[in-house]
């Protein structure tokens, strides 16, 4: 027979599946029905036949309304029926079958934490379903607060300062276990909170970057602060990196040593020894890095962080594959055929899973990471999401695109913070590690670096590596200058976009409307498309005024639309 149990969250789970023989009399019964009572699904087509979502839903709402499994009944909250809303369709490799999964809701208001999950064969056969169901009761379906109250009370709920920009919240109902109870609920999640400055240098105090907030929507009182990022034996310091500056970072406490791992962000920090990840990239990522740790592996491990902060922050992008997976890097790599001294290796690459740094020797004959560069990490692993998304070629206008988008996103992440490009950016990529200490590339003015500005100047190079395939580290600084041209666009209203917003369009535009091929004239549409969905519900005016600022800016370089 079917399993069930009432949990501390106030759910009630049921649990049935063809594998347990507890199960057989049910699967049998409503085989039964099916077979005598086709109409019983609520589907018009044999089952075979259906997407896997409407077959899910028929086996759902049969076995709820079925008297072959009295366990499992969608519970009623008052007058209000259950809702189930369909969450997403899942094929599992590992088990060869299909998850529907489910949320259950009243008025449309989802409840808190339900779940039912539909599993089914290639054939569409049902195989289990597994649910968490609660019975709200005697609950209000409108708020007596606004959403401006509930933040407020988020905002000034103590120790935590919270950055609320751009979360909204969404009712739910929320079982409080402390107090047995069911309430309607504002719900903001992954909320940023950091400690007060005076108190970040108590380690007692460290806490997790990010939180969920649930806030009574009739009393406004805060209910819970949830922490979304494990804080167990995880803290922050204090290291000092390769440019011999100060910097937090998060670790990993393991016995009586620190690693360098940040569980917040999913991020960790491996040594490779000088090794070579060309010959023998299945050593990668090397080492771990414990205490003391090299101003290197500080770098890398800092600036890491920093990407990732301003991916979830400004472009609401959950780490390079979109998903929180791992942003890894190794320090201390040199690839033997390209240095002069089997130390010396000026590169650094986003491999398709980590990153990988080269270092230069200094006037001192000290080696510097490239890590120590935040553009150049910056610039690196945004070449990740571009393979994760558009998946631009690297050979000739796609590939210098691909450049450009990540010398683009390189220098407004390194210059985070500062909000007038016009006053204080730094514009030079990679200052101090290119030859004799120059920089890589200029994107405030691209011919410094040997680079064209001007698509009267595009360089026919040929697709080899000795071509650079096509210029793509060439012709990049045509793309840069139109980038740089947006950034410190400004009228007599001032700036027409504010770094934030500029690095909104340019990952709108790489990331949804580009393709592997894509060329300038692509890149130009995309920004313009992006620009237009980015800023729709303003004044046609002000479209107007960023739409001409974004095409001067392409105009000005040569950019020209295609399509005109």
């Amino acid at each position: 027979m079917a399993t069930e149990d009432i949990r501390s969250n106030g759910l009630k789970s049921f649990t049935m599946h063809s594998t347990d023989e507890r199960s057989q009399p049910i699967f049998n019964a409503l085989a039964e029905e099916r077979d005598a009572r086709p109409a019983f699904m609520a589907v018009a087509a044999p089952i075979t036949s259906v997407d896997p979502e409407t077959a899910a839903r028929g086996y759902l709402l049969q076995a709820l309304d079925s008297q072959s499994a009295p366990s499992f009944v969608a519970p009623d909250a008052d007058d209000a029926q259950t809702q189930f809303k369909v969450i997403g369709t899942e094929t599992v490799p590992l088990t060869g079958t299909r998850m529907v999964k489910f949320r259950q809701a009243y008025h449309d208001i989802p409840v808190y934490g339900s779940l039912v999950t539909v599993e089914i064969d290639n054939d569409n056969s049902l195989v289990s379903i597994n649910s968490a169901l609660g019975e709200p009761q005697s609950l209000p379906v409108i708020a007596k607060i606004s959403a401006q109250q509930a933040a407020k009370a988020v905002t000034e709920k103590p120790p935590f300062k919270k950055d609320l920009t751009g979360i909204a919240p969404r009712l739910n109902y929320y079982y409080e276990a402390s107090r047995s109870k069911w309430r309607l609920v504002f719900i903001f999640e992954d909320v940023p909170a950091v400690l007060p400055r005076e108190e970040k240098d108590k380690p007692q105090n460290i806490a997790p970057r990010y939180f969920d907030y649930v806030v009574d929507a009739v009393t406004g009182r805060v209910i819970a602060e949830l922490p979304r990022t494990p804080s167990m034996a995880s803290e922050v310091k204090d290291a000092v990196d390769a440019r011999q500056e100060n910097r937090q970072i998060r670790v990993e406490v393991s016995g009586a040593t620190s690693i360098l791992k940040d569980t917040v962000y999913n991020i960790e920090t491996f040594d490779f020894g000088l090794n070579d990840p060309d010959i023998n990239d299945r050593a990668l990522p090397g080492n771990q890095v414990p205490e003391p740790w090299s101003a290197a592996a500080v770098s890398a491990h800092a600036n890491a962080s920093a990407v990732a902060a301003f991916l979830r922050d400004v472009v609401k992008r959950n780490n390079i594959d979109g998903r929180g997976g791992p942003m890894n890097s190794s320090v201390n790599c040199v690839v033997r055929s390209e240095s002069p001294d089997g130390k010396q290796w000026m590169n650094a690459y986003w491999n398709g899973t980590q990153m990988v740094y080269g270092q230069v020797r200094q006037a001192d004959e000290q080696l510097l990471t490239l890590a120590a560069a935040l553009d150049i990490v910056g610039h690196e692993m945004f070449h990740g999401i571009t393979d994760n998304t558009s998946r631009l070629e690297y050979s000739g206008q796609s590939g210098a695109l691909n450049e450009s988008y990540s010398d683009i996103f390189g220098t407004i992440i390194a210059n985070h913070g500062k909000p007038d490009p016009r006053d204080g950016w730094v514009w030079l990529l990679g200052e101090g590690f290119a030859h004799n200490g120059g920089a890589f590339r200029d994107v405030s003015n691209p011919p410094a670096c040997g680079q064209p500005d001007h698509m009267r100047h595009f360089r026919n190079l040929p697709n080899t590596r000795n071509g650079d395939w096509g210029g793509v580290h060439t012709n990049s600084g045509i793309h840069n200058k139109a980038a740089y041209l947006i950034l410190v666009s400004a009228d007599e209203q001032g700036l027409v976009f504010s770094p934030e917003e500029v690095a909104a369009i340019f990952y709108v535009a790489v990331t949804q409307l580009l393709s592997r091929t894509s060329q300038f004239s692509d890149s130009r549409r995309g920004a313009v498309g992006a620009t237009r969905s980015l800023f729709r519900s303003e004044p046609a005016a002000q479209i107007q005024r960023r739409i001409g600022a974004v095409e001067a800016a392409f105009e000005a370089v040569g950019i020209i639309d295609a399509g005109t």
